[in-house]
């Protein structure tokens, strides 16, 4: 009987004292959240052929880094262009360029270029 008393009586206690209280602090990250806002990528995709003959080598590789060579020289002036329109700050993140050979049949010989360039920018 003494056990059981002592048993509802430690129930009673456990029931009424309260619970030890957790404290979750959140930090508000407003810094970071604008920052978020205001950083954005670009992706840019440019196609062009370039009239080439594709049978003379030494022709054809000139004129495939002829059209690389535009493709980097525009991936090169894009950020001037951002910044002067919607930009404060720019950079190039990524190029994937392909250069592919089209023969003479229903379209003359060249390479066709593509060009995908991806910029991270800050807003104005």
């Amino acid at each position: 009987m003494i056990r059981r008393s002592a048993f509802y009586i430690a129930a009673a206690l456990a029931l009424t004292v309260p619970a030890a209280a957790q404290q979750n602090v959140i930090q508000p990250r407003a810094a970071t959240a604008l920052e978020a806002k205001s950083d954005i990528r670009v992706t840019i995709s440019m196609n062009f052929f370039a009239l080439a003959p594709v049978a003379d080598a030494g022709a054809a590789s000139k004129a495939q880094e002829q059209a690389r060579r535009a493709l980097y020289e525009a991936a090169g002036q894009e950020c001037g262009l951002l910044q002067s329109v919607i930009a404060s700050e720019c950079r190039l993140e990524s190029i994937n360029i392909n250069v592919n050979r089209t023969f003479g049949n229903q379209q003359p010989e060249g390479f066709n270029a593509n060009g995908n360039f991806t910029f991270h920018i800050k807003l104005k």
